[in-house]
């Protein structure tokens, strides 16, 4: 009797050995931002698709999260990079407004001047306060933009981003605490809009009553989030900037950028992920021009 259960015990311990060993890796995507460059993420999701590499979670800040949002939205890579070469696309950088919308918004005037500071006078205190631009870029057709791109994943997904085609989080900054902020619910859109606000570029993003911005200010590379929020077996990191690229004197954005932006930590433990770093060459963050080309970098780092 003794030796019969033991042996039955010996019969399930090689099964269970069995079935873990047949059990498929979990593997998380993790994507940089990098402005421009995370164009070159779409590459990597359409090289992951034709070698069958099921993506199981995908953890994304600023640029990598627009497209890894997308991607855990539904769309193919190619669907993807068709929106990102669109004209439409092209002017989430500049502000330009469709002129089928202009009649919505209020035109001003144009003249030489770069920025405008309005000055609000208090008739009590008699003092005048300078009321500064919160933002260089109008964002009213990327929110629109935005809104469409992921309103239906999001409400099907009933606002819960685990229940998304690709379990998804992204990371925004907390400018007002110093902390990351990790989103996980609510409106996908924007979630991701809070996740790409370039301070002073774009207007800032309220949720839950914080004001968000980029994402890549505290966390350019949210492996670390992708190891605590899904515990995955592989990790396959996505990377489209560096740390401190040296910026010219007329280069307010890149100077803002070394200025506002914490180094980020781009290891990976070699048992158990992959570092994709790919050859881009120097472009301005917002220089969307030849997305096929930095499309293809990532193809072919892959």
């Amino acid at each position: 009797m003794i030796k019969r259960m033991f042996h039955r015990a010996l019969i399930i311990l090689l099964l269970l050995m069995c079935a873990e060993q047949a059990m498929p890796q979990r593997v998380a995507l993790v994507l940089s931002g990098g402005g421009a460059k995370g164009l070159s993420h779409i590459g990597v999701l359409k090289a992951l698709e034709e070698y069958n590499i099921p993506i199981d979670y995908i953890v994304g800040t600023s640029m990598g999260a627009i497209v890894g949002g997308l991607y855990a939205s539904g769309y193919s890579p190619d669907t993807i990079a068709m929106i990102m070469s669109s004209d439409k696309f092209q002017r989430w950088s500049s502000g330009a407004v469709q002129d089928k919308y202009a009649y919505y918004f209020k035109q001003q005037d144009p003249d030489a001047s770069w920025i405008t500071i309005k000055f609000n006078y208090d008739d009590v205190t008699r003092k005048i306060t300078p009321k500064v631009p919160i933002t260089l870029i109008p964002p009213y057709e990327m929110d629109f933009d935005v809104l469409e791109l992921y309103a239906s994943a999001s409400a099907a997904a009933d606002y819960d981003f685990n229940n998304l085609f690709v379990p998804f989080r992204c990371v925004a900054a907390d400018i007002d605490s110093n902390k990351i902020i990790v989103l996980e619910d609510g409106q996908l859109g924007t979630a991701i809009r809070a996740s790409m606000t370039f301070p002073f570029y774009f207007q800032p993003i309220e949720i839950d009553g914080k004001f968000l911005f980029d994402g890549g200010m505290y966390n350019n590379f949210p492996s670390d989030i992708a190891r605590e929020e899904f515990y995955p077996d592989v990790i396959i990191g996505s990377k489209a900037a560096g740390n401190y690229e040296s910026a010219s004197g007329d280069d307010m954005v890149l100077q803002l950028q070394n200025m506002l932006m914490a180094p980020a930590d781009f290891s990976l433990d070699s048992s158990s992920g992959i570092l994709l770093e790919h050859k881009l060459d120097d472009r301005a963050i917002f220089d969307f021009s030849r997305a096929d080309e930095l499309i293809d970098a990532g193809y072919q780092t892959v």
